[in-house]
C-alpha cells in the first residue's frame, strides 16, 4: 500500500495526464493558437497562450472551491461569456485584416490585451474542462486533501507549457513559409474559428 503522500502525488499525476489529453484534443483553442502562431509567430501567441492557461487554472480554482460543475454556471460566468464573445469578435475582425507579416500587430498593446482577455475568457468558462475538473474533484482528487491547492497552478502550468508548444511548432520559420503562402485563407479561416467561438461562448447566455 502507498503512503498517503504518495498516493495523492500519483492521483494528481493521473490527473494532469488526463488533462493533456484534454488540451490535445482538437478544438477551437488549438486552431486559434496554431493559426496566430503561423502567422504572426511565437510571440504574437503569446498572449492567448498566457490568457488560456490562466483561465484554464481560474476554473479549477472555482471548480475546486464549490466541488461541483455549479462553479461554471453563476452570475460571474454569464457576464464573463457576454465579455469573452465579444473579445473574440474583435479578435477576429483583427485578424481577418491583418497583413502579413503583420508586424505592427506585435506591438499594439490594445490588441494583445483583448486577446488574452478572450482567451481568458473562453478558457476559464470552457464545458468540456469545466466537466472534466468536476468529475476528477468529485472522484479521484475528492482523496487528495490540502494537494488540491496545487490543482489550479498545475493546471495553469500545463496548459502554459502545451499551448506554447503548439505555437514553437507552428512558428517554425519552414511552416511559417508555407503558412505565409497562403495567408489570406489561413487568416480567414482563423477569423472563421474565432467567430464560432463567439458565439459558441454567447449562446447558452442569450438562449
Amino acid at each position: 500500500m502507498m503512503p498517503p503522500g504518495l498516493e495523492a502525488g500519483t492521483l494528481l499525476g493521473h490527473f494532469l495526464l488526463g488533462y493533456l489529453i484534454v488540451l490535445a484534443t482538437p478544438g477551437p483553442n488549438l486552431l486559434v493558437i496554431g493559426g496566430v502562431a503561423a502567422l504572426r509567430g511565437l510571440r504574437g501567441a503569446l498572449p492567448l497562450c498566457l490568457g488560456v492557461a490562466l483561465g484554464a487554472g481560474a476554473l479549477a480554482a472555482a471548480i475546486a472551491a464549490t466541488i461541483g460543475a455549479g462553479a461554471a454556471q453563476g452570475g460571474w460566468n454569464a457576464a464573463c461569456r457576454l465579455l469573452g464573445a465579444g473579445l473574440l469578435l474583435w479578435v477576429a475582425w483583427s485578424v481577418a485584416r491583418s497583413r502579413p507579416p503583420d508586424p505592427a500587430a506585435l506591438r499594439d498593446r490594445t490588441a494583445r490585451t483583448a486577446e488574452f482577455g478572450a482567451a481568458f475568457c473562453t478558457a476559464a468558462t470552457n464545458p468540456l474542462t469545466a466537466a472534466f475538473f468536476a468529475a476528477q474533484f468529485l472522484g479521484p482528487l475528492s482523496a487528495v486533501g490540502e494537494l488540491r491547492l496545487l490543482v489550479p497552478p498545475s493546471v495553469a502550468a500545463a496548459a502554459l507549457a502545451f499551448f506554447l508548444g503548439v505555437a514553437s511548432l507552428f512558428a517554425h520559420p519552414a511552416f511559417r513559409q508555407a503558412v505565409l503562402a497562403w495567408h489570406r485563407p489561413i487568416r480567414l479561416a482563423a477569423a472563421v474559428a474565432l467567430v464560432l467561438m463567439a458565439v459558441s461562448v454567447a449562446t447558452p447566455i442569450l438562449a
